[in-house]
């Protein structure tokens, strides 16, 4: 018995060694290797509760609704575990290529993390950090803005959409036409119809229909605010969208039971998930949506790559992660015409924790840019954590991991920038080029150095995601 345990302990000790850096890796690397020098990222914040208030809900369907442990649209105990075990991973990556030093937590300025101001952006903002500096002294930034110019150009007023310019441009990338885009998604729209039929008497209502009307009856149209602070599709595509991630959301949620009333498991979520990203990317990645929403990131983060921001922390950092929304991805990816796919996901698509980066990487006096993205996927996301205990070999090698069997761990996807074939890759100087050139003429935000949370704002913020109950009551059954 003695000698099985003992088998065991050197086993996990040796897998966890395997994940930690080489000693000497980074001296071992010359001028005619490439190293890795910066990271600049821009993550989604993890699992969250639905954001549509539960009158919306009851009109999507009439079925009895999942109860969630958190208020609407928060981060939850479990979101914040899952992007905890994806940014520990992370973190492997960064010791082993010799980007992070080989301690419990990088010195102070080695991180700077910048995050929205909503609950479940700060929260997952803290998440992060605890997966990167496991010993819980590093804090981030937030401004004092709401809503943030940075992550909210148009709701912050420092753009506005001109209804018939956004209109067009959702349009034009749908293809020319909604119903183009609805007979596209005609499978899905009718399976997500018999996943959540029936509507809500007030959802056919509004749009003149019998009181027994379908999901796949509600005409689509595009809707701009007309003050220009907003813009989206509606009808059946936006309701459907809306729907399917509701059910990655729950999927995400509770491990080891279906979505979606009981009736979404794995397949059925690889077959609805589509109609989400097909409609959330001709809103978001519409070039004049992208532009207006994204610049004044996209500048932000170029600017922090080369080390140019007016925030020092941005220069002197060698991982930078700003801290948003799968809106701000997708603006950002669109404006530099980057694309990826990731196993179990519809092209483009933005999980919740889901991370786009840049990558700075020198080899003697040559500088280039590599773009890569990173997920847990679906299943990595539905997967139960194993309550175990680390024997103190593994505890002696390294700090107490989230996830040491790397259940939850990130996924690369494949990313390409059209027309260069291979690898979304650049040298610094085109890349600059490639950027500048999608910034031409758009307002910018002005830049900002927002304060670091204290350390009880932080406790604060993330106090809806630590102390509910990590497991609530979803609906088992396929029941009305």
């Amino acid at each position: 018995m003695r000698t099985a345990l003992r088998f065991t302990t050197i086993c996990l000790a040796c897998a966890l060694l395997c994940h930690l850096p080489t000693p000497g890796l980074t001296a071992q690397q010359g001028d005619d290797q490439p190293r890795l020098t910066k990271i600049v990222a821009l993550s989604r914040h993890g699992v969250r509760s639905p954001t549509q208030s539960a009158a919306t809900l009851a009109q999507w369907s009439t079925r009895t609704w999942a109860q969630w442990p958190v208020p609407r649209g928060y981060l939850t105990p479990r979101g914040a575990r899952l992007v905890t075990a994806m940014w520990e991973d992370m973190r492997g990556r960064m010791l082993n290529l010799g980007l992070l030093p080989d301690a419990v937590c990088p010195p102070p300025g080695k991180i700077f993390v910048r995050a929205d101001t909503d609950q479940r952006t700060k929260a997952t903002a803290k998440a992060l950090l605890d997966g990167l500096c496991p010993d819980g002294s590093q804090s981030y930034a937030v401004s004092g803005q709401s809503p943030d110019p940075l992550f909210h150009p148009v709701q912050a007023g420092v753009q506005r959409f001109d209804p018939a310019s956004v209109a067009a441009s959702i349009i034009d990338n749908a293809g020319g036409d909604l119903d183009r885009l609805h007979e596209d998604n005609a499978t899905a729209l009718t399976h997500m119809q018999h996943l959540s039929a029936p509507l809500g008497s007030e959802m056919c209502a509004r749009y003149n229909l019998p009181p027994t009307c379908g999901l796949t009856d509600l005409p689509n149209s595009v809707s701009v605010e007309a003050d220009g602070s907003g813009a989206g599709l509606s009808g059946a595509l936006a309701t459907a969208s809306g729907l399917a991630e509701i059910f990655l959301l729950e999927y995400a949620q509770w491990p080891d039971i279906s979505a979606g009333w009981g009736q979404v498991d794995a397949r059925v979520l690889r077959e609805v998930l589509p109609v989400h990203t097909s409609v959330f990317n001709t809103v978001n990645r519409a070039p004049v949506v992208a532009r207006l929403k994204g610049a004044s990131l996209l500048s932000e983060m170029m600017a922090a790559l080369e080390g140019t921001h007016r925030d020092q922390r941005c220069n002197v950092a060698s991982v930078v992660v700003f801290v948003g929304h799968d809106t701000n991805i997708a603006n950002v990816g669109a404006l530099l015409g980057i694309n990826w796919q990731l196993a179990g996901y519809p092209d483009n698509a933005t999980p919740p924790g889901s991370t786009l980066l840049f990558e700075l990487w020198e080899q003697g006096s040559t500088k280039e840019v590599r773009v890569r993205f990173f997920a847990q996927t679906p299943e990595a996301l539905h997967a139960a954590f194993e309550e175990q205990r680390q024997p103190a070999a593994v505890l002696a090698a390294g700090p107490l991991l989230t996830d040491p069997a790397r259940t939850h761990k990130a996924t690369a996807a494949q990313v390409t920038a059209p027309p260069v074939v291979g690898e979304a890759r650049f040298s610094l100087e085109s890349f600059g080029k490639k950027v500048s050139k999608a910034l031409q003429n758009a307002p910018l935000a002005p830049q900002e150095v927002p304060p670091l949370r204290l350390r009880a704002d932080v406790e604060a913020d993330s106090a809806t995601a630590t102390t509910a109950k990590t497991e609530s009551s979803p609906p088992t059954t396929a029941t009305r």
